[in-house]
């Protein structure tokens, strides 16, 4: 259950673009970098959108004074019950104005100089989608290396390149439009967002790349990303239940694709995290990973990209794909004596 606390004065009735910022627990000085190109200029074809998820340790004296110094409209909905990202997400889709929906994570900011070239961009272009890139950044402000699909020019991005590439929610803008009542999936610790985008993009008619770099994402060692246990992280497969589940057979297409998403990810990417811990090899956990990829996807060693993809060349991907957890263990040691 949600219920607006805050709402400026500085209202717009049909806004172009709504940005929805969930918040938990967040340092007030955080919120405040994140929310700073509203503070320093008006943005009037746009509103902001603030969805508390039952925070324990916010100071909403100073959350609604920080409010108050925004020149673009802005509201604050806040949850009796926590509910997650992605539920604070969806309060902010069904409460938002605007004809597109972006999001930008509390702890991350944008570059405002940028952010206005994404802002040209849709003007300029119609698209059910734009993408835009984004800079990753350590927890000092120094940048780490930057990300994107249209990093070399402004264009139409081809569907079933970006339903392969696509991991999270906040590189894009979605028409609102294209949202549904459980477009946004929440039940999973990680990978949410990998398996609310695809079908996201997968309804989009048109992609528009945009050359821009305003996102800046900030690398949280403490994250939520980064010290979930391997049992949690064994629930992406559910997540990527889900999404075959959500589906239709006219979005078969796209099963190459869906496919890649889940070598690269349930094979790959959640093996090397939790191989990272201590302790006895996790052998039951990353049998079930396993497993699963057999059932769900029994031709997968077939899948086309797994012969394209220059990730799909590198010995660390092979030997965890192939399921040499002890030989990649004991290189990636060796590695970091």
């Amino acid at each position: 259950m949600a219920r607006l606390v805050y709402a400026s004065q500085r209202y717009v009735e049909n806004p172009m673009l709504s940005l929805i910022v969930p918040v938990y627990n967040t340092p007030v000085s955080l919120l405040t970098r994140a929310l700073q190109p509203f503070i320093d200029q008006q943005y009037s074809d746009m509103e902001v959108i603030l969805v508390d998820d039952a925070s324990q340790s916010l100071e909403h004296s100073e959350v609604h004074a920080l409010l108050e110094r925004l020149k673009t409209s802005v509201s604050l909905f806040r949850h009796s019950r926590n509910g997650g990202q992605n539920a604070a997400r969806q309060t902010g889709v069904n409460n938002a104005k605007g004809q597109y929906i972006a999001f930008l994570d509390s702890d991350d900011y944008l570059d405002p100089h940028e952010f206005d070239k994404v802002l040209h961009g849709m003007h300029t272009v119609h698209a059910d989608i734009y993408g835009y890139n984004y800079i990753y950044i350590d927890g000092t402000g120094n940048e780490l290396f930057r990300h994107g699909m249209a990093m070399q020019k402004s264009e139409m991005l081809d569907k079933h390149e970006a339903v392969r590439k696509a991991a999270q929610l906040w590189p894009w803008i979605f028409a609102r439009d294209l949202f549904r009542a459980d477009s946004l999936y929440g039940e999973i610790p990680v990978g949410e967002d990998l398996v609310s985008v695809i079908p996201l993009l997968i309804r989009a008619s048109s992609i528009y790349g945009i050359n821009a770099y305003p996102y800046h994402y900030v690398c949280n060692p403490h994250s939520v990303m980064q010290t979930t246990s391997a049992t949690d992280r064994l629930r992406i497969i559910q997540g990527f239940d889900h999404l075959m589940a959500a589906l239709g057979p006219e979005e078969e297409e796209y099963q190459p694709e869906v496919e890649w998403q889940a070598i690269e990810h349930v094979l790959y990417w959640e093996p090397r995290h939790i191989l990272r811990e201590q302790g006895p090899l996790p052998r039951a956990e990353l049998r079930q990973i396993r497993n699963w990829m057999n059932r769900a996807f029994p031709q997968w060693r077939k899948n086309r990209y797994l012969m394209s993809d220059s990730l799909a060349h590198e010995m660390g991907f092979k030997l965890l794909i192939g399921g040499h957890y002890r030989i990649y263990r004991m290189i990636n040691h060796l590695r970091h004596k």
